[in-house]
């Protein structure tokens, strides 16, 4: 019969212990090397990661963004509308719509929806659908429904 890498019998507790250091010390190498590449930051911001939208809406990221109470279909509508990553010809225009045109005839983006399409436009804009007050939170409800 096999025993430990591949040797019959048994091997000398001194080789056993060896063996175990070894992989103590090959573990904790590779636990620094991951903890280095964390710590490390990156040189250059990925050129396929498109840059920030919105962020000037979020002052605190800790705290809890208003809306968080929402239902979870308003509230993933809404944030939706924050990173402009929702349902919109521009974004789904390769997968279930022929065109990526809002029915005002204007290319149909998260931002046109809520600034500038006559038919859906929020009063206030962005800023305002991000506080969630109460007519924000209407809009998003008849938008979404």
């Amino acid at each position: 019969m096999l025993g430990l890498m591949g040797f019959s019998g048994s091997l000398p507790l001194y080789v056993i212990h060896r063996y175990y250091n070894l992989c103590l010390l090959i573990g904790q190498i590779k636990m620094l090397a991951c903890l280095l590449d964390i710590l490390s930051p990156p040189l250059l911001r990925l050129t396929s990661r498109k840059p920030l939208v919105n962020s000037h809406l979020m002052c605190d990221p800790t705290i809890r963004q208003p809306g968080f109470d929402l239902l979870r279909q308003h509230w993933s509508l809404l944030n939706r509308f924050r990173t402009e990553q929702g349902h919109c010809g521009a974004c789904r225009r390769k997968q279930l719509t022929d065109t990526d045109l809002c029915p005002c005839r204007e290319t149909q983006t998260m931002s046109h929806i809520v600034e500038s399409c006559p038919l859906t436009k929020l009063n206030g804009s962005l800023s305002r659908l991000h506080s969630a007050d109460e007519d924000a939170v209407s809009w998003l409800t008849s938008y979404g429904s």
